[in-house]
């Protein structure tokens, strides 16, 4: 779970970064932007601790699914399979990597969320500085790419369990 250190850390940064700017903040911040990143809606400072909230929620929900799987394969969701259709071994190699998935996806999310929440601050002490979609799209791709990894990795797992299971030989090409 070294994942979820990393998640406190962004969590805690995303804190810090509001209680240091509360102060500071006008009695209406921009709370939504534009493609553009011009800001199109308002709000109050509090919004943050929202969206703070929102963040440490998430993100430890995300971080909850691997203790859910062991308790409630049925309810975790893979791909096209659930978790509770791999037999108890399999389902035992691929815990490990539906940890680390589960890591980087809570990861990724939290940093988006912390990228909002210094992007609102800023937008606020900074009237007109527009604000980046970048962090959109970097969790847009990165979502993509783990979810994709893992679930490739998991595919390859099931795979080599029922060549082990029905007497397959890798480096033969018939079953026996």
């Amino acid at each position: 779970m070294k994942m979820a250190w990393v998640v406190l850390a962004l969590v805690v940064y995303s804190g810090v970064s509001i209680v240091r700017a509360i102060p500071e903040l006008p009695a209406r911040i921009p709370t939504k932007f534009n493609s553009s990143g011009q800001p199109v809606g308002w709000g109050s400072p509090e919004t943050l601790w929202f969206m703070l909230l929102v963040q440490a929620l998430v993100s430890a929900l995300i971080l909850a699914v691997p203790a859910i799987g062991r308790r409630a394969p049925q309810l975790i969701n893979l791909g096209l399979r659930k978790l509770s259709d791999f037999p108890p071994e399999a389902r035992q190699r691929v815990m490990p990597l539906l940890e680390d998935m589960c890591g980087w996806m809570a990861v990724l999310f939290s940093f988006l969320l912390t990228v909002i929440i210094r992007g609102m601050i800023c937008s606020a002490l900074e009237p007109g500085a527009p604000v980046g979609n970048w962090a959109l799209k970097v969790f847009l791709a990165g979502t993509a790419i783990v979810v994709v990894y893992y679930l490739w990795k998991m595919n390859r797992l099931e795979h080599k369990e029922l060549r082990n299971v029905s007497g397959h030989n890798p480096g033969d090409s018939t079953l026996r």
